[in-house]
């Protein structure tokens, strides 16, 4: 048999990155995805606090400097529940307002990027309606509102030393903001500070603001002052994620709630009571009875616009720390 020695160099075997194969042998295979890059790049929903501040020449001083300590603290706060939260951004909106009403932030500012900026000048008179109207502008999803993943509803936290300077305006453009279904289901609170703290019409204006008396909170000097803005911004935020969302879309979102009756109550068999000693037993009360039919049009019942009740209500500022 014939020994064959073959000089495999010899071949020559083309080049196979000519070849009309459909396949680039070039390409590199893709990289499998780290697990936490995963993670970020998750759709988040929205989730915007307003600070609404006072900035009229009564808060001068200490005043707004214990407003922006509390700002510039609580920031580094809301970073660390947005890393621990894997659905909600966290954005941040500043409004200050004093004859007129100007936004500190363009849009709301990722508090992961946020960069706060005092507050240095303070000026003018106490327009609650100027707020009320720019407030009004800005709370929906055709602006600061908008986002492809949806948004939670805002929390606002209205702060003020005095009692509103345009009595005669401010009512209007507080109903017409009331009309907007993003503040009906909003989270809101009211700071009265020091002088806003002992005055009546500030204290009513902030009611008819929240609707809920519970949420109204009293800074009687500016360290409880810069203590309410964190605690209540940071368990505004907590109680808001916990809630739910609602989302966005290219339309107007339709934030009604409506409610369901009550399912009728199961009809179980009596049972005896065994809680009284007494060798005579005391026959149950009747079960409750079915609850009443809805209306002929099924026109569901009024719903409540108030805000949500924040846990930090009972607290007592002047005893519970020591300031």
């Amino acid at each position: 048999m014939a020994d064959f020695n073959l000089d495999l160099d010899s071949f020559d075997f083309g080049d196979f990155d000519s070849l009309d194969t459909g396949i680039d042998v070039k390409q590199q295979p893709t990289p499998t995805p780290d697990v936490a890059n995963i993670v970020t790049n998750l759709k988040k929903r929205a989730m915007v606090v307003f600070f609404v501040i006072d900035i009229s020449g009564s808060m001068k001083g200490a005043r707004i400097g214990a407003v922006n300590d509390a700002i510039r603290n609580v920031i580094p706060e809301l970073r660390k529940r947005e890393k621990g939260n894997t659905s909600a951004e966290i954005k941040v909106a500043v409004l200050e307002f004093s004859t007129r009403a100007n936004w500190r932030t363009l849009s709301p500012e990722p508090v992961s990027t946020y960069k706060y900026n005092d507050i240095e000048q303070v000026y003018g008179g106490t327009n609650y309606g100027t707020a009320f109207a720019a407030l009004n502008e800005k709370l929906s999803n055709r602006a600061f509102l908008s986002s492809t993943a949806g948004a939670y509803t805002p929390l606002i936290i209205f702060m003020t030393d005095g009692k509103p300077s345009d009595m005669g305006l401010y009512p209007e453009e507080l109903k017409l903001l009331k009309q907007n279904k993003w503040f009906k289901h909003s989270t809101r609170a009211g700071i009265a500070i020091e002088e806003g703290a002992l005055s009546p019409e500030c204290k009513r204006v902030l009611l008819e603001f929240t609707e809920n008396e519970s949420n109204i909170y009293e800074a009687k000097n500016t360290v409880i002052l810069a203590k309410q803005i964190e605690l209540v911004t940071l368990t505004g935020v907590d109680l808001v994620t916990q809630q739910g969302s609602i989302q966005n879309s290219s339309t107007p979102v339709d934030t009604t709630v409506t409610h369901t009756p009550p399912p009728t109550p199961v009809q179980n068999t009596p049972k005896v009571n065994l809680s009284r000693p007494s060798s005579s037993q005391t026959p149950p009360p009747p079960p409750p009875s079915a609850p009443p039919a809805p209306p002929a049009d099924n026109t569901p019942p009024p719903t409540s616009t108030s805000s949500p009740t924040l846990p930090i209500a009972d607290i007592d500022w002047e005893n519970d720390f020591n300031f």
